[in-house]
């Protein structure tokens, strides 16, 4: 494979984590809270805690993912070369 494939095969897949994830944290979400994520609330009545606290929590997640694809992606990139 060359790297133009595997950057390719790391953004899917970067791509497909971080929307996992996300579907994931809304469904936690709306199990914990009865509501659906503020992301997704069109309540005006919605906290501002509530849309911190998914903000926070999505950001975190989203970046985790991200790094960890990317530094995978970077560990099959660099095992190649030594082949």
């Amino acid at each position: 494979m060359n790297d133009k494939v595997v950057g390719l095969a790391g953004t899917a897949a970067s791509l497909a984590g971080v929307t996992a994830a996300n579907k994931g944290l809304g469904a936690v979400w709306a199990k914990l809270t009865g509501n659906p994520p503020p992301a997704k609330n069109p309540d005006p009545e919605e906290r501002w805690a509530d849309i911190l606290l998914w903000a926070v929590i999505t950001g975190v997640v989203t970046t985790v993912v991200r790094v960890a694809v990317t530094r995978q992606v970077t560990k099959m990139q660099s095992n190649q070369g030594e082949s």
